[in-house]
């Protein structure tokens, strides 16, 4: 189960804690009157979560690409067929 602590007793307890988090490897949410502020994790979970937040921003760039491609695809199949016969035209002159 995840600890939950009062942002003054972690003041008090911080050694504790972190030796928790990091020999346990359980997080520790902080609050401050009642309010969840901050999550203490483990550095090997921090580690995963910036790799996934660096795969996740590739992902949405690929993602963002393959739309793009998608709606020229699209445009073109909306293409006449003179259109279609001049782009074959061009391309085979490039």
């Amino acid at each position: 189960m995840v600890e939950t602590i009062q942002s003054t007793d972690l003041r008090r307890r911080v050694r504790e804690v972190l030796d928790r988090v990091r020999l346990k490897q359980e997080p520790v949410i902080v609050q401050n009157y009642d309010t969840p502020q901050a999550v203490i994790i483990p550095y090997e979970d921090f580690a995963a979560y910036s790799e996934w937040q660096t795969g996740r921003t590739a992902r949405q760039a690929w993602l963002a690409e393959l739309r793009a491609i998608a709606e020229e695809v699209s445009a073109r199949a909306a293409l006449t067929e003179n259109e279609a016969a001049a782009l074959i035209a061009e391309a085979r002159g490039a």
